[in-house]
């Protein structure tokens, strides 16, 4: 796009150098792979004992492993209440009774890797990660599941040893009994004697992951699992977890000795002022989108679902012009450049109240302002004390264009950028949350980085657009409840936009939370004054325009 364009160039080879600066730094995960994964044959079955623990537990951690009995399911919500932690002080209180064997179950690689390290350097036992990278031939030969402590993806696992009850396992789903179904059908041996399932609520239903619980508990093998979204109040998947789990144990931040464990959260709202020709541009979307809705109302009636129908064309038109307005205001015009509602002839004519076309209002917009939520952002982190950093935005161009801007500011060791699978494959995930681990000072994240990822703490976050549901709002706070430094206050930003949608987006996914699952903070609005020397330099930075 010329004559008002961002760099996207620019962009694209920092981004280019920052995954390649991930192959090459430490942080390598082809390297960790092969050093978490056995390197010699395990000729016989192994057992593990955690003879000690590298942390301490908060006295209300050590009230929930008091109450673990059978098979038990901790809820702690949201994440960041230390689950895996009161995890680790179960295997270490059971294993001193008698050396056990130990299965961890991830939903992911990066999530596999960084539980291996957990094992290694917080149990201080030998554990190591079983994933695909590892050929199934090479599984066999190294006999890896006789290692005492083994933290795999539950597809990995079943493919290996539950394969052959595929038939029976997925009929045992559709009784009230399944453990003794299974019983019944020759499933009565499981070679590993406790279960420890991390991100349970993705294991509910047609899963390998829930296939191999159900077989744990057939045979009698113990199961902690852990959770911070288990969705308990969905009847069908609390009935299935019944199935499972003699016992749910739920805490929440609303709990008193919690309260007194961790820092007050607070919500810090700042307000932006869109520029004049954003909010044009932004109002005027919105009319040829809703006018595209009065149409489908009156051809298909008021109850037609525009934003879910894939059969009609004006539906798919007004969606992705809904979406466009959106996402103009919520992440910046920078973050849909590469929109392809840009093609529709709506948005290449004129209309009576604006004298150009929204298409050619918005590359005046990119030359004016290619982001109007960058400038808050800078100040927000130039006025911080913080020893680490997570800011939040949903699209990925979104996250690589700040990525890049913070990247040239502060410098590349100390901004770790991590975005979903489209743009970087899981080892690379997990390589920029070792980076943020490490070095780095600052993330920028997509939503990869609310779920199923051991982020570490953060005692600054910055949201850059609000969360789109509720199980998004608490995964988010949760990045930040156990803070370095003993700080008593969890403090996050939520940039929105002025006299838009966003405002009332994020009240309304605000008492979800709290009506859904009991999560509250203090919401306050925050002024911010503007640096312009802060404005001349992003402009300076990747977003000068070409023209």
């Amino acid at each position: 796009m010329k004559n008002g364009s961002i760099r996207l160039d620019v962009i694209d080879e920092t981004w280019k150098n920052y995954l390649d600066y991930l192959e090459r730094s430490p942080y390598s995960i082809s390297r960790l792979v092969h050093s978490l994964s056995p390197r010699s044959s395990i000729d016989s079955m192994k057992y593990v004992r955690v003879e000690h623990l590298s942390y301490t537990l908060w006295g209300f951690q050590e009230r929930i492993l008091e109450r673990i009995v059978g098979d038990t399911l901790i809820v702690g919500l949201p994440t960041g209440l230390g689950k895996t932690y009161i995890a680790g002080a179960f295997l270490r209180k059971v294993s001193l009774e008698k050396p056990i064997r130990v299965l961890f179950l991830v939903p992911s690689i990066p999530l596999g890797v960084q539980q291996t390290l957990f094992a290694r350097e917080k149990l201080n036992v030998e554990a190591f990660f079983i994933s695909g990278e590892l050929p199934r031939y090479r599984r066999a030969k190294l006999k890896v599941w006789n290692a005492g402590f083994v933290v795999c993806t539950p597809q990995t696992f079943f493919n290996d040893i539950l394969s052959d009850y595929r038939e029976q396992l997925i009929a045992a789903r559709s009784v009230n009994d399944p453990a003794d179904f299974l019983r019944g059908h020759g499933l009565n041996s499981f070679p590993y004697d406790i279960v420890i399932a991390d991100e349970c609520q993705r294991y509910v239903g047609l899963t390998d992951g829930y296939s191999i619980l159900l077989a744990a508990k057939a045979s009698g093998s113990r199961i902690l699992a852990l959770s911070a979204t288990p969705l308990l109040h969905d009847a069908r998947r609390y009935s299935e977890l019944k199935k499972i789990f003699d016992d749910i144990q739920v805490f929440t931040v609303e709990d008193p000795e919690i309260e007194r464990s961790i820092p007050k959260r607070v919500l810090k709202v700042v307000e932006v002022e869109l520029p004049s020709k954003v909010k044009l541009l932004y109002d005027t979307i919105t009319r040829i989108s809703d006018s595209i809705v009065q149409e489908i109302r009156a051809s298909y009636g008021d109850g037609h679902e525009y934003m879910r129908c894939d059969e009609h064309e004006e539906c798919k038109k007004a969606r992705s012009l809904k979406i466009l307005a959106f996402r103009l205001v919520e992440d910046g015009a920078s973050s849909v450049i590469r929109y392809q509602t840009w093609r529709l002839p709506e948005v290449k004519r004129k209309y009576p109240d604006t004298d150009i076309s929204p298409y050619r209002l918005f590359l005046e917009v990119l030359k004016d302002t290619p982001n109007h939520k960058l400038g808050p952002l800078l100040t927000i982190l130039s006025k911080s004390r913080f020893e680490k950093a997570i800011i939040f935005v949903e699209p990925i161009q979104a996250a690589k264009q700040i990525g890049s801007l913070l990247q040239g500011i502060y410098g590349v060791d100390h901004v770790a950028i991590l975005v979903g699978k489209e743009m970087m494959d899981l080892t690379k995930q997990t390589a920029a949350l070792l980076h943020f681990k490490g070095k780095a000072k600052i993330l920028v994240a997509t939503s990869v980085a609310e779920e199923g990822l051991d982020v570490p703490s953060a005692d600054l976050e910055i949201w850059i657009d609000p969360p789109s549901n509720p199980r998004k709002w608490i995964q988010r706070f949760g990045r930040i409840l156990r803070q370095p430094g003993g700080k008593k206050e969890a403090v996050t930003y939520a940039i929105i936009s002025r006299d838009t949608h966003e405002e009332s987006k994020l009240r309304s996914i605000s008492n979800k939370a709290a009506r859904y699952y009991g999560f509250t903070q203090m919401i306050l609005e925050e002024d911010l004054v503007k640096q312009k020397y802060l404005t001349d330099l992003l402009h300076r930075n990747y977003l000068k325009s070409e023209g």
